[in-house]
């Protein structure tokens, strides 16, 4: 039992060890150009200007194929788009959708409807430094219906698994501490080797049993008291008469007289 507190101890402290490089190899997390980003390069600043001036503003948590038909604007902090999303994005602008790119999106061609931005403009800390610029995306956008920021190049996507949004040195960690456990586990329930054999005792005698009473008797201090009563038991015995006399016999006396008791035991039985 102790052998498998000490092993789950360790585990615990393996798996606490694994979680600590994991999150300390994160990091600080960077500002990027997102409506939730409240540092340098994020965007909060400009969706909260266009919330507080009445545009119906929200945000995209979701494949752009998913997404709610009521959007007619959408703004997009990103490039990263694959070809798929960039034929969507062309076909939001045919429908008379409109498409405010902060950067360029390699693959989007030239539309009436799309608006391109310089994407360092418009941050949080440009706008605290140049306010006047939001004007300029609310004249862009004011009755165009619902603007949408596209999150999902951020993490934020309502579709995806928490897992899936881990970083990958989260995940190294899990798997590590994972294995850890199937090893601890393996190692606790499944036998690798023949159980070893224990020699049975070794047959006791008479002997064995004269010393443990030898033994029982010197720590009480009953040898005297003892050589008597083997004395009286067998008054015939010169030899027990003559140890029975001793006033502080010793251990060796004492065992001799239980031998001479035993052996005379033995010999009437």
């Amino acid at each position: 039992m102790s052998r498998r507190i000490v092993e789950t101890a360790v585990l615990v402290a393996l798996l606490g060890v694994l979680v600590l490089l994991a999150t300390g190899s994160m990091g600080e997390m960077p500002s990027v150009p997102s409506s939730y980003d409240t540092g340098p390069n994020g965007y909060r600043a400009l969706y909260d200007v266009l919330a507080r001036e009445g545009i119906p503003v929200t945000r995209l948590e979701a494949p752009l194929g998913l997404m709610d038909r009521n959007v007619r604007v959408l703004a997009l902090t990103a490039s990263a788009y694959d070809r798929s999303d960039v034929r969507r994005l062309q076909s939001f602008l045919s429908g008379g959708g409109t498409v405010l790119a902060f950067g360029h999106i390699r693959g989007l061609t030239k539309s009436p409807r799309l608006h391109s931005f310089s994407v360092a403009n418009y941050s949080n800390l440009a706008l605290s430094k140049h306010p006047q610029r939001a004007s300029e995306i609310y004249a862009t956008v004011a009755g165009k219906g619902v603007v949408a920021f596209d999150e999902r190049a951020y993490g934020y996507d309502r579709t995806r698994s928490l897992w899936s949004v881990l970083p990958p040195a989260v995940h190294v960690a899990v798997a590590l501490a994972a294995l850890a456990l199937l090893l601890a586990l393996i190692d606790a329930n499944v036998r690798f080797a023949p159980p070893i054999v224990r020699e049975p005792p070794a047959d006791r005698d008479s002997s064995d049993y004269l010393r443990s009473m030898a033994s029982l008797l010197r720590r009480a201090h009953a040898g005297r008291a003892a050589i008597e009563r083997f004395a009286r038991v067998y008054p015939k015995s010169a030899e027990l008469e003559q140890l029975a006399a001793a006033t502080r016999p010793s251990d060796a006396l004492v065992l001799r007289a239980a031998t001479i008791f035993a052996k005379l035991r033995k010999d009437q039985s």
